[in-house]
């Protein structure tokens, strides 16, 4: 589609947005945005109309209509999701990975791989940098993490290497039912051509389900037995076999922390990046020095002999059950904040399995946790934070670990889930040496 001279109206402009606004001057259009905050509208280039209102304005005026990813719209012929204005313009390799959890890490390992193996690679998407902004740059591959958000109305965005992760439930305030967000993610896959390449995760039924309905190339990856080919782990080994002969073996004690937690990013990563050019070389070197990201199960500090670790990214009940179960050591767990329509049946289950010495729950859905996990755990309820990291560190006795894995969204209290981490750290590091006693609360 040209562009030129169409009248296009860019809904949300924090920063998806003001990407796509940029893109769209480039490619001659005029140009209304619209936010309900005046100040994200400041700094916009003048030739912009700017609109700010409590409600979306009427679509009738305009040509087409670019929705950012956190505007919910429905679905109508005008609309054209931001991924799919990047899609129009992209001319290089693509690779989209998209799930419920590890969708950051196993796009940073992919961006990794290429980036050694010589390859100029853009990682963006839902993470960093949108793909808007990758437009244009030279880049030889684009690595982009793509929510379901971003996905839900795709038409046009076809990715050279899809990776399915796994499929938990998330985001139902917005999609509705566990069904909506898992089409909305299966958009990914659909939008292939027979040429295209899909990584699926054999071990998640609805991946597993995806690839056997898919018309691109599927490829597999599992944690939990030997495949004929993909990606899987042959006793201490990951091994890499995309077309069946072994084309790499790792030694699972060789791969950094980062890249073991959990091991099923790493065989995805190794697979998408394989498909996408990366040499095995490059491949080994990134799996053994990968560092992890922030506020993904990071070590933050050790206060009298306690550990407390940072999983602000744990936004999920999955995602939570995940980091509770891959501690090896008793746990003072922190969870709170904004429930995006879950249910919390199953972290009582999770807690049970675990070694929680107790449950310490604050925010928007403390007393929601405190039901489901009183029979379950000795559970705690404080106001925020701050209450919480205070009543963990006089009840964690040397040995244990006070983790930070909230299964919940973090805005009832902080503007983002990385805000919430390093305020986690902060209040963590500031404790004294002597604060950990085994104390009076558990």
């Amino acid at each position: 589609m040209s562009w030129t001279g169409k009248n296009v109206l860019v809904l949300g402009v924090a920063r998806s947005g003001r990407s796509a606004v940029e893109l769209l001057l480039r490619a001659g259009a005029r140009v209304c945005a619209y936010d309900r905050a005046p100040e994200t509208l400041e700094g916009l280039p003048p030739q912009v109309k700017r609109l700010c209102a409590p409600s979306l304005p009427d679509f009738a005026e305009f040509d087409a209509v670019v929705a950012s990813p956190g505007i919910p719209v429905a679905a109508s012929a005008k609309l054209v999701p931001e991924v799919d204005l990047a899609a129009e313009f992209l001319d290089t390799l693509l690779v989209g990975i998209t799930g419920s959890n590890g969708k950051s890490t196993t796009t940073v390992l992919i961006g990794e791989m290429l980036e050694a193996s010589g390859l100029d690679t853009g990682v963006g998407g839902n993470l960093g940098t949108p793909l808007c902004a990758l437009v244009g740059r030279g880049h030889e591959r684009i690595v982009a993490e793509l929510s379901s958000f971003q996905l839900e109305h795709a038409r046009k965005l076809r990715a050279d290497v899809a990776v399915l992760l796994n499929l938990a439930p998330d985001h139902l305030d917005r999609h509705g039912s566990l069904a909506g967000y898992g089409a909305a993610k299966a958009r990914l896959a659909e939008l292939q051509r027979p040429e295209d390449a899909l990584v699926v995760n054999r071990d998640d039924a609805w991946a597993r389900g995806i690839g056997e309905r898919s018309r691109a190339r599927v490829f597999g990856f599992s944690s939990e037995r030997r495949l004929e080919s993909g990606a899987y782990i042959d006793g201490a080994d990951l091994v890499l076999a995309p077309q069946g002969p072994v084309e790499l073996r790792v030694p699972i004690h060789a791969l950094s922390a980062a890249s073991r937690r959990p091991v099923a990013n790493a065989l995805a990563a190794a697979l998408a990046a394989r498909l996408a050019g990366a040499t095995t070389e490059a491949i080994s070197r990134t799996l053994a020095r990968f560092a992890g990201l922030p506020h993904r199960v990071r070590d933050v500090c050790v206060r009298a002999g306690v550990r407390y670790v940072d999983d602000s990214k744990a936004t999920n009940p999955a995602a939570a059950i995940a980091s509770l179960l891959a501690q090896t050591t008793p746990i003072v767990w922190l969870a709170g904040g904004r429930n995006k329509g879950l249910a919390f049946d199953e972290l009582a289950v999770a807690a049970r399995g675990a070694r929680v010495r107790r449950a310490v729950v604050y925010g928007e859905s403390a007393a929601e946790l405190e039901r489901a996990l009183t029979d379950a755990c000795p559970v705690e309820r404080v106001a925020n934070l701050a209450a919480a990291v205070a009543v963990a560190a006089a009840c964690a006795r040397p040995g244990d670990v006070v983790l930070l894995a909230p299964a919940c969204a973090s805005f009832d209290q902080f503007k983002s889930f990385e805000e919430r981490g390093r305020r986690f750290a902060e209040l963590a590091c500031a404790l004294p040496e002597g604060v950990a006693a085994g104390g009076t609360g558990c």
